[in-house]
């Protein structure tokens, strides 16, 4: 693709066109088998993200309310509660509490689960003699500090935790016929973290969410926008002082001036990091999939389907599609039906961890169902219409993809070996399952909004 102009790329809509091969069926019989797997990993997926989300009846060595990257314990070591992760995988469970065909016990589990990781951040936050404070990437399963060297501070994680308790505020506000008592006590733990982010968002010498590059990045300040946004609506809605709204404000508007300037003209994508100032020194094409991550997790419609972020999709789809063997596969059997699948997706170009060590970086299981939300969340932007339809088929060949190296009981891993296609890295990694169940959610609103 072109390079683009910044105010063209960044506000103008992609041009989206359904090719002449759109298949206009889609109660296939491949489509069919497809959904059914979905279906199944969707089972198994919420299964083990609760599995990894410690209950407030925990007997164990862990804290109730901490959430383990992986139970893997050794090669790799993932049994810790990273803030960014914990968080995501939040935000995912929150909106299971609107998904009207859950019932009542199983919600009633989620916000016992809820109310249990509130109080595991209240525990954190009060933590004291922390190198970097509130912006310590990870904690041990029982609620101590992580000593050993890490690359810090990871600011990120603060505004999504925020964000997380929010979004549970906004819940419980829904369904507090009007007290908002617990609202105010959430919230008093959103301000611990956004105080904190107005005052470290413009650093430059923090990590990216690879935890490997200083800079100032795509993904944080992004996260820190939108919490800071949602942080000020929510500080009108409890009307706890137009003066705490205002800082708030203000602040996104700074981190708004500064997003712009990651459009790179010259090579037609977004760039992962500004200001390097450490980290890897390989990563020359600053071309990275955690900027699809970010106008997912923290975008509005309007960036989603712009034509920056679809130039940088399409950039990263090109490069992987080239560089991993199991991309050369193009169809995978599904239940006997054969389905078209789309490439696997890594990180970066230059990536070399293998999920143990740095023998060569490979497909990452929660990209590729990234990318396939990408396409369902512009199918759902688009509405009803050719359109649309083409976009869950485009979002399906990466959802197929997925299935191909799932496990066949279901059991995602971090990676997949970019030659072989099997599994590799921390087994049962909560943020595979939980990118599966989003891309799935989005799925069904698409196709919800075609029927």
């Amino acid at each position: 693709m072109h390079a683009l102009d910044m105010p063209n790329a960044w506000d103008a809509e992609a041009p989206f066109s359904a090719n002449d091969g759109l298949v206009t069926d889609i109660h296939s019989a491949a489509t069919q088998v497809l959904e059914s797997w979905i279906a199944a990993q969707d089972t198994f997926s919420r299964k083990h993200i609760l599995n990894n989300f410690v209950s407030s009846d925990n007997n164990g060595d862990a804290r109730p309310g901490a959430i383990c990257a992986s139970p893997s314990r050794k090669h790799p070591d993932y049994y810790y509660a990273w803030t960014r992760d914990s968080a995501l995988v939040v935000l995912e469970v929150i909106a299971w509490l609107d998904d009207d065909t859950f019932d009542s016990v199983f919600k009633d589990e989620l916000k016992q689960r809820l109310d249990a990781y509130v109080g595991f951040t209240r525990h954190l936050q009060g933590l004291k003699n922390l190198k970097y404070g509130l912006g310590e990437a990870k904690f041990h399963m029982d609620g101590t500090a992580f000593r050993a060297p890490w690359c810090n501070a990871q600011t990120d994680g603060p505004a999504l935790r925020a964000r997380a308790i929010l979004a549970y505020t906004q819940h419980i506000i829904k369904h507090a016929n009007g007290d908002t008592k617990r609202a105010h006590e959430l919230f008093a733990l959103v301000r611990t973290d956004l105080d904190y982010v107005t005052k470290v968002w413009m650093h430059a010498g923090n990590c990216d969410i690879w935890e490997e590059s200083r800079g100032m990045h795509f993904y944080t300040l992004l996260a820190q926008k939108t919490a800071l946004e949602e942080g000020a609506h929510m500080a009108h809605t409890l009307d706890v002082g137009n003066d705490v709204a205002y800082v708030y404000e203000r602040a996104a508007q700074a981190i708004a001036h500064k997003l712009p300037e990651f459009w790179d003209v010259d090579h037609g994508y977004i760039v992962a990091t500004l200001n390097k100032t450490g980290g890897i020194q390989t990563k020359n094409s600053n071309l990275d999939a955690q900027v699809l991550l970010a106008a997912l997790h923290h975008g509005t419609p309007k960036l989603l389907a712009s034509r920056a972020v679809a130039a940088t999709v399409n950039r990263l789809v090109h490069v992987f599609d080239r560089m991993y063997v199991v991309n050369h596969v193009q169809r995978t059997k599904i239940d006997g039906h054969w389905v078209d699948v789309a490439a696997a997706v890594g990180r970066y170009p230059e990536d070399v961890y293998d999920g143990d060590g740095s023998r060569g970086g490979n497909p990452w299981s929660l990209l590729t169902s990234s990318v396939a939300e990408y396409h369902y969340r512009l199918a759902v932007h688009m509405g009803n219409g050719p359109l649309a339809q083409y976009l869950v088929q485009v979002g399906d060949t990466y959802m197929a993809r997925v299935a191909r190296h799932t496990d066949a009981d279901h059991t995602m891993r971090e990676q997949w070996d970019k030659n072989s296609g099997y599994g590799r890295g921390a087994v049962h990694l909560t943020w595979s399952y939980a990118a599966h169940t989003s891309a799935s959610r989005w799925r069904h609103l698409a196709i919800t909004s075609l029927e």
